[in-house]
């Protein structure tokens, strides 16, 4: 199966970018519960328990202005910086929906304009979770600004520093709050169905093409199902809340041309939910009905551990529901990205495993059947195991990038390495389960 090449995104590059430029323009993920840094040996996810003071943080680093879309707050915290923000010159744009609590904006500066998607004839949901910052930075995830959501509930958070797509946010910014300027203009501000597609989806940022979309004008909910038709050999999904045939139809189809696929659904008891059907088509799928707090994740995860293929992430605001491709506002980012799948599916298998599934990845230690030794080696290395079952061994070195190969290798003979000093990684596939390990060539 043909994947489909990304590589006509790095057209749009400017040679001329140096090196200083590019390193400023970075993807930075964050998760708000624990995850398993064991799973990568490239990269480690990053948790923190205190992510409204992240919020805080890119709140009161901006000089010029904030634009936020949230559907719920309840963050004192969080209210007060815009506060001081406003007081010390910046301009505060915001917009949340009629149907959300929003405890927290009684204490927010009267004179800081406030816009809220509210209608009688249509759904009133603005479910967006960003923030734009100086028109360089944007915030954006699954998680909304409640302190259940921050601290208790399972989200995740985006950070991209940008200009070019903090711009496109900022064109969907303008079309709700209808007008570039200060104040909202409700006579030509637009919500929901009455967007149109006006802003720009393929972007670089850094050396990572990215896909940026909005619903309901982008037709999102096709984008994902692009995004996982291009799955060769894994699929993981996140989600709160899944209800779309579309994308369930896809999950099934994945599942049987061979793509290791593995679900975490939250509302598997929501009218539609696609939970019971995934289960009969023979698709690993999980329920944390019955566990503590939202599993509040709207993401899925692409080949992350087969550099060779695409590895990419689709996350942000978007649950798979026809309300959220047809109705509400949300945001949708694709991420090219080895070293973002990976920080992903730490995240992702530590949920996965905590909640009794198996984890499909697994370092060669924790095998008991299957050995390598030496390890530091010059070069020789054996694959011990009494069993006789045939395995593809992958090599990658410490940028992620494909060196060695042996579709067929086998176990308790001697293999020559022609590999320069250095850290390697070995990926051995054994009946769709990846089995991995460091490697140092001394």
């Amino acid at each position: 199966m043909k994947k489909q090449s990304y590589n006509f995104y790095l057209c749009v590059f400017i040679i001329s970018l140096n090196f200083s430029s590019l390193k400023s323009q970075v993807i930075k993920a964050y998760f708000n519960q624990s995850v398993d840094n064991t799973i990568s040996t490239i990269t480690d996810a990053k948790t923190s328990s205190h992510l409204e003071d992240t919020i805080c943080d890119i709140i009161n680093k901006s000089n010029l202005t904030i634009d936020l879309a949230v559907w719920d707050n309840g963050s004192a915290k969080i209210v007060t910086a815009l506060n001081n923000a406003f007081a010390r010159g910046v301009l505060v744009r915001y917009i949340s929906s009629g149907n959300s609590l929003n405890t927290a904006l009684s204490g927010l500066n009267s004179s800081i304009p406030l816009l809220k998607r509210s209608s009688i004839l249509t759904s009133n949901v603005m479910h967006n979770k960003f923030i734009i910052s100086d028109n360089k930075l944007v915030l954006t995830g699954s998680m909304n600004f409640g302190l259940g959501s921050m601290e208790d509930d399972y989200n995740n958070i985006l950070i991209v520093s940008n200009v070019s797509l903090a711009l496109n946010y900022k064109t969907e910014f303008d079309e709700m709050w209808g007008s570039t300027g200060a104040v909202p203009n409700t006579t030509l501000s637009k919500f929901g169905p009455a967007k149109s597609d006006n802003t720009i989806h393929f972007f670089t940022v850094g050396t990572i093409p990215v896909e940026s979309y909005f619903s309901p004008s982008d037709l999102t909910s096709a984008k994902i199902v692009n995004a996982i038709n291009s799955a060769n050999f894994s699929l993981d999904i996140a989600m709160f809340t899944f209800t779309d045939n579309d994308l369930g139809d896809a999950v099934k189809a994945a599942k049987l041309r061979g793509v290791n696929v593995r679900c975490i659904i939250e509302n598997v008891s929501y009218f539609g939910s696609e939970y019971s059907g995934l289960l009969s088509s023979g698709i690993n799928t999980l329920s944390h009905a019955s566990f503590p707090n939202d599993f509040h994740h709207k993401y899925c995860i692409i080949d992350a551990m087969n550099p060779s293929s695409d590895p990419l992430v689709v996350t942000g605001s978007h649950n798979w529901s026809n309300s959220a491709n047809d109705e509400y506002d949300e945001n949708t980012l694709i991420i090219h990205d080895l070293n973002i799948a990976h920080q992903y599916t730490e995240e992702f298998t530590k949920r996965f495993v905590e909640m009794g599934g198996v984890s499909g990845i697994q370092n060669l230690s924790d095998v008991l059947d299957i050995a390598i030794y030496p390890n530091p080696t010059n070069g020789l290395i054996t694959l011990n195991s009494s069993s006789q079952k045939l395995g593809s061994l992958k090599i990658y070195n410490a940028l992620g990038q494909q060196v060695l190969f042996f579709p067929n290798i086998k176990f308790n003979e001697t293999m020559q390495l022609n590999l320069e000093h250095g850290l390697y990684c070995i990926e051995l596939e054994v009946e769709n389960t990846i089995i991995k390990s460091k490697l140092i060539i001394k």
